[in-house]
């Protein structure tokens, strides 16, 4: 199959981040590997709800995940709508393939008592070390995504105001407020990087100017995070964190759902299943009756 046009039209027009583009590519090259392998053919005109039945089923048996199985579909059936869209094709053959059963997951998070331990640890005194304390602190004070804080700019920081403007999904634009303890530490990492003179566009960088790319990032979180108890170690693990404990404390769903930048709220509520769980176990420590 060919998608060239199509993945050109998600980055230019669409507006996906890296992350994304890259997902879905190979989803859809992964799926014309098994219809060429499978079926001997090659052009999407071809397809059919059968082979992608088969290619579902193919997946479940090599023990991929519903989830990820999910998210393949959802890159097939967005492919089609284009070509649709496109006059390549004139039928969506994923238009009766429904989206596998997932099992519901809790999302992962870091305890308090440890988050402050990782945080309070001492980073390296180089320019690798206060980047790497700035970067934990970031993604733990504001809950932004790994693409969103790799696609920061120095002109995203508004230090006087306390805030930073953030680019999430389809480029849409929100801004996160940053409290006194971060921006310092923000200061310190762009004196450091403006004396070294290694340029003012892309934020985080490494010293050969490189900026830095997702496995270094899912390197430098995986490092800190081995300190915690949790069972996953990511970036993503430190915007469930961020979200968790502004719930814990008190804060309204619906803000925090702006500051995650979230489209819906369901998509927030996820969070609230921690929370209840936490509540559980504090009525269980202090009431009466609860033995």
């Amino acid at each position: 199959m060919e998608f060239y046009n199509y993945i050109n039209f998600l980055i230019k027009e669409k507006h996906y981040s890296q992350h994304t583009v890259t997902a879905y590519t190979i989803d859809l090259k992964q799926f014309d590997d098994f219809i060429q392998r499978v079926f001997e053919k090659s052009e999407a005109k071809d397809v059919n709800a059968y082979m992608i039945r088969d290619w579902i089923i193919y997946l479940h048996e090599n023990n991929i995940a519903n989830r990820s199985i999910n998210r393949k579909i959802v890159s097939l059936r967005s492919y089609f709508h284009f070509l649709i869209k496109n006059e390549e094709v004139s039928v969506n053959p994923l238009s009766k393939i429904l989206s596998l059963k997932n099992s519901k997951r809790n999302p992962v998070y870091v305890m308090e008592e440890d988050m402050n331990r990782i945080i309070n640890m001492d980073f390296e005194d180089s320019f690798n070390g206060i980047r790497d304390k700035l970067i934990i602190e970031l993604l733990y004070a504001t809950g932004m995504r790994k693409s969103e804080l790799l696609n920061l700019e120095e002109k995203d920081f508004d230090l006087t105001k306390g805030e930073i403007r953030v680019f999430g999904k389809r480029r849409k634009e929100r801004i996160i407020p940053i409290h006194n303890k971060l921006i310092d530490i923000i200061r310190q990492y762009t004196l450091k990087k403006n004396t070294l003179f290694l340029g003012d566009k892309i934020f985080f960088i490494n010293e050969d100017k490189s900026p830095i790319s997702i496995s270094q990032l899912d390197t430098i979180v995986k490092k800190y995070l081995s300190m915690a108890q949790v069972e996953r170690k990511s970036a993503h693990v430190l915007r469930h964190t961020f979200a968790t404990h502004l719930l814990n404390e008190g804060a309204d769903i619906l803000e925090v759902k702006e500051l995650l930048g979230h489209q819906s709220l369901e998509a927030t509520q996820i969070y609230t299943h921690n929370t209840i769980e936490r509540l559980k176990n504090v009525y269980k420590q202090t009431h009466p009756r609860s033995e």
